[in-house]
């Protein structure tokens, strides 16, 4: 049996625990994803027929994983990654600890647990790694830049935000925005923080209602997770600054939970994107025509990860091409990208090996 087949074959056993993090996924899938982007299941253990020569794919080992609090998927997906292509994986995990994470991994069998280090600190040779997959801010990815020596290939994920465009603006639109809003509190990449509504600002305005009632079942249905005071604080400043331009003419609404801060909808006139406090924080807008959509919604359109469309068809998907979003999925999909997508665009496999080629 070859390395990559035992390190399938573990990873298959583990699918129970891994599948709330990493989503769904069986033997065919794992095969097809090395197939999909090393063009062999076999590339990590044999010289295999590339073209007009053979290569064989070698993993970058050890490999550093930089991962962030907001989340845990960040944490399994990498990893799951790095074990996949058979890399000895270097986890530096965020001061506050990821639990979900750090309990999984004594959990593994020797195969897969002697290929994992996690640490919450940082030593001086694990930034002699062969390669870096890093999550975290723009000041974050700036430091490990600094810090890993210019030939290392560094995979960063940057701060990114998500959006959804509903064409259809009912109740069903409302419940399913509302589950991607309120996932993992917006912490994510994948989190939708703004709606932009087919219909014009009247349409765009009742949706916001129809949502605000939306948000408002959720959090009875499901709870949220507590907040730090200035998580709660960032909440109350933007819903204070939302009353004083209210009040001032501007043409914004606001709808929120009433004695504490689980949820806010505002609706504003004004199309451009902008990140909110997160944690149940959402403004919805008109949907400008299409030949303006780059130019209305600014600057922030760099950083999309995904938009989630309602009702989901290519036709609408490609009226949204201007905004050349790496994801477009149905809304209420957003959390959950399927198994063989590309991550910020890339080929997030391949990105962990180089390769080596024979005559």
């Amino acid at each position: 049996m070859t390395a990559t087949r035992q390190r399938l074959e573990a990873l298959l056993a583990q699918r129970d625990a891994l599948t709330p993090w990493v989503g769904e996924f069986d033997e065919a899938a794992l095969t097809g994803l090395l197939e999909t982007q090393l063009g062999s299941a076999d590339a990590l253990d044999a010289w295999v027929p590339r073209g007009d020569t053979r290569g064989r794919a070698v993993p970058y080992s050890p490999l550093l994983h930089v991962v962030s609090g907001n989340t845990p998927h960040a944490a399994f997906q990498s990893v799951f990654r790095g074990l996949l292509v058979g890399s000895h994986n270097r986890v530096k995990l965020p001061s506050s600890g990821l639990p979900e994470f750090e309990a999984w991994v004594p959990t593994l069998p020797p195969v897969l647990r002697d290929l994992i280090e996690i640490r919450h600190d940082l030593p001086d040779e694990w930034l002699a790694s062969e390669a870096a997959v890093v999550f975290g801010s723009a000041s974050t990815l700036a430091t490990f830049r600094e810090l890993l020596s210019s030939g290392t290939p560094l995979i960063d994920h940057g701060p990114k935000l998500s959006i959804g465009v509903v064409f259809e603006p009912d109740r069903e639109a409302a419940d399913l925005a509302a589950r991607d809003i309120l996932a993992y509190e917006q912490r994510g990449c994948l989190s939708i923080q703004a709606l932009y509504v087919a219909g014009g600002p009247i349409a765009a305005g009742r949706f916001a209602a129809e949502l605000a009632g939306a948000m408002a079942r959720h959090r009875e249905a499901h709870g949220r997770e507590s907040l730090s005071l200035s998580e709660s604080g960032a909440i109350s400043n933007s819903r204070e600054l939302l009353r004083f331009r209210f009040a001032n003419g501007d043409d914004v609404a606001l709808w929120e939970s009433e004695g504490d801060t689980s949820w806010t909808v505002v609706y504003q006139a004004d199309p451009t994107l902008a990140p909110g406090p997160l944690n149940g924080f959402v403004t919805v807008h008109p949907l400008p025509p299409a030949g303006r959509l780059h130019e209305a919604l600014g600057p922030e359109t760099a950083h999309l990860s995904t938009v989630a469309i309602h009702p989901y068809t290519d036709a609408l998907a490609d009226r949204l091409e201007p905004l050349s979003a790496p994801r477009v999925c149905p809304l209420g999909q957003s959390q959950q990208p399927p198994f063989f997508w590309h991550h910020d665009g890339r080929m997030p496999l391949a990105d962990l090996v180089r390769w080596r080629d024979r005559a």
